[in-house]
């Protein structure tokens, strides 16, 4: 806020534009296509200044190739300032800029030292050769094609361009554009996936007008976007569908048992090997975590789609053969109402047998229907 209150000084009315850009979360293609959007929206001449706020701590090494192979099909000129965060860059992503800000501690690495990048550095940041990385100093101040300084402010009012006459405005991603940018987060991407199958497998049990499976769908569409551009490693998907059908298994028994245990052996496993080559960082325990949610889900949602097809739908409750229950209300002369445990049940009679309320019956099953 600090930053963006000392930026808004120089906000005056005139015929020029300076405009910046904010580039924050994980940096994908989703940054460069709003990037191009917005070059050709506000189409940028000479006299102009984009200036791009850059906070990515993470990205695809195929966002940053065609960074740059944006910015050199535009020849107006573009600053970039790197920070406010402590974030990781990659060298490559210092060219084609005419104004260049680092904030205090940010790390520069893959760096093709030569005797010009060693004086242009080196004196003043610390250079780990053997790394191939530069750390910048607390050192504020301007340096040979570079600045240091903490905020964007500072940056602005430090460079050699005529601020005057501009009038300032920030710029961000769509709203679209930044949802695919937050699912890019590798513990997200997995969660909606889980849970979007999840949806649809209860679905396939419980009666209803299909909202869950819409829901679950919009979910693993969505959350699979980003599997290309990061290096999913689709062995996990496999081993993740295997799990998949062991939960559909289990959802047709309606209880977990050593199956359930299974599940999320395979489940965890899956997530592991998914996330194994991705070029975002993951956390590994978040995942594990993320499984055990998912089994803690179909804990709770079994009861709720067992009462559901059992209240509606005989032919689902053969799980229940050789169980007690109490005959409670007798419909007509085929169909009656028991109670088992808390649930109350509708069940076929047998029309070759007598029955009398409030007596204990067992249940039967029936051309897959359920009886008494």
């Amino acid at each position: 806020m600090t930053y963006l209150i000392s930026t808004l000084i120089f906000a005056v009315v005139g015929s020029s534009q300076l405009n910046i850009f904010e580039i924050e979360g994980i940096f994908s293609s989703a940054h460069l296509n709003a990037l191009e959007e917005h070059i050709i929206d506000q189409d940028y001449d000479d006299d102009d200044l984009l200036i791009l706020q850059y906070s990515s701590k993470e990205g695809s090494s195929e966002s940053d190739l065609k960074f740059n192979d944006l910015l050199t099909k535009y020849d107006f000129p573009v600053a970039i300032w790197f920070g406010p965060f402590e974030i990781s860059i990659n060298y490559n992503l210092l060219k084609n800029f005419k104004y260049i800000g680092l904030s205090p501690g940010i790390e520069i690495y893959n760096v093709n030292f030569d005797k010009a990048v060693e004086d242009k550095f080196c004196q003043i940041n610390m250079c780990n050769f053997t790394e191939r990385k530069i750390i910048i100093s607390d050192e504020e101040g301007i340096y040979d094609g570079y600045l240091i300084v903490g905020t964007l402010g500072s940056f602005i009012e430090n460079i050699d361009f005529e601020k005057s006459d501009q009038s300032i405005e920030f710029f961000k991603p769509s709203l679209l554009e930044r949802f695919y940018i937050a699912i890019s987060n590798p513990i997200f991407t997995y969660m909606f996936f889980v849970l979007g199958f999840a949806l649809i497998g209860l679905e396939l049990f419980a009666i209803g007008p299909g909202l869950m499976a819409v829901v679950g769908s919009l979910l693993v569409i969505s959350s699979s976007l980003p599997f290309n551009e990061f290096g999913i490693n689709y062995l996990g998907i496999v081993v993740f569908l295997s799990s998949f059908v062991i939960y559909l298994k289990i959802l047709s028994r309606g209880y977990f048992s050593y199956l359930g245990a299974g599940a999320l052996l395979v489940l965890s496993a899956s997530s592991q090997i998914m996330f194994s080559n991705y070029e975002v960082s993951v956390n590994r325990l978040l995942l594990l975590a993320v499984s055990i949610g998912l089994a803690l889900f179909y804990f709770v949602a079994i009861p709720t789609v067992i009462r559901s097809r059992l209240t509606t739908d005989t032919s689902g409750a053969t799980s229940l053969v050789d169980k007690e229950c109490k005959l409670i209300q007798i419909l007509e002369s085929d169909v009656a109402i028991v109670s088992y445990k808390n649930l109350k049940l509708r069940v076929n009679l047998d029309l070759s047998k007598s029955y009398k309320e409030e007596n204990t019956y067992i249940f039967s099953e029936k051309d897959g229907n359920l009886y008494i």
